[in-house]
Formats: C-alpha cells, sequence, structure tokens
C-alpha cells in the first residue's frame, strides 16, 4: 500500500508504504480538543511504514488518563496534528486520517470512549465499541478476528 498525506498548509508532506493496521474513532475529552468537535479518526500504522517527504514535525507531549506518555507531532506553521505515539511503545503511530488524501475512504473498525462521546453519535451495527481505552493488543487482536 502506498498512501500519501500532508498538513493543513501544505508544509508537511508524508507517505505510508505498508499495511494500516486498524481505523479507529475516538471521543475521548482530549480528542474533542483536538478536533475542536467531538473526536478524532485515526489510522494505526507501523512507525517504520511512514516516511516525512517535506518539512519537519514539532513535538508537544502530556500525560494521558492511563498515566501513558501521548507525543503529539504536527506541523509547525498551521499547527495540523499529524500523529500521535506513545514513547513507551513506539512501534505503533495513531496517525489523524484527516491528513490523508483520501480520507474519505477509512471506515472506523472501532469506537473508543463512548463515555465522553456526544449522545447523538450513532455507531454502525457490528462495529467494535469500548467506553474507554482498550489495551492495544487486545484491540488488535479483536480486530483481527473480525
Amino acid at each position: 500500500m502506498n498512501v500519501t498525506g500532508q498538513c493543513q498548509c501544505g508544509a508537511i508532506h508524508y507517505q505510508i508504504k505498508g499495511e494500516l493496521l486498524a481505523t479507529l474513532m475516538c471521543y475521548c475529552t482530549e480528542c474533542h480538543k483536538v478536533s475542536a468537535g467531538y473526536g478524532t479518526m485515526t489510522v494505526l500504522i507501523d512507525q517504520h511504514d511512514f516516511h516525512l517527504t517535506k518539512g519537519a514535525l514539532k513535538v508537544w507531549q502530556r500525560s494521558s488518563d492511563s498515566g501513558n506518555i501521548n507525543r503529539a507531532y504536527f506541523c509547525g506553521d498551521c499547527g495540523n496534528r499529524i500523529y500521535h505515539q506513545n514513547p513507551n511503545k513506539p512501534d505503533i503511530i495513531r496517525l489523524k486520517t484527516g491528513t490523508l488524501a483520501n480520507s474519505a475512504n477509512y471506515t472506523p473498525k472501532a469506537h473508543l470512549w463512548l463515555k465522553s462521546a456526544p449522545d447523538w453519535v450513532l455507531i454502525p451495527k457490528n462495529t467494535l465499541t469500548f467506553q474507554t481505552q482498550p489495551l492495544l493488543a487486545d484491540l488488535l487482536a479483536l480486530i483481527k478476528e473480525r
């Protein structure tokens, strides 16, 4: 698979060469802030499959509710988030699908943090749902089973 993407202003360009592991929709309160809406959609990929082809990313980090560190990689010009990564699990990148060239082509396989989702959110039938954040290994195993 060869997928491309960029930030909002075009200063950052990237390419993904490899398999997308999963597509997720997250409604946690931090994703509310990132999106200035109700959540974000993310594609999980192997870090070795991500290749920055233009620009340089800035990094900001915070602690998550679980106690993990969450690093956000973003464009220093427009502020657009490109991906998140846990430094304790650096092999997986959580890429923001809105930055992908064909972002409308991705459908979430799981919806996370439903306890923070607005009441009006409709989840398609036969989609995995979680009230909070499942362990990554468990989540990937459940998605693979489907």
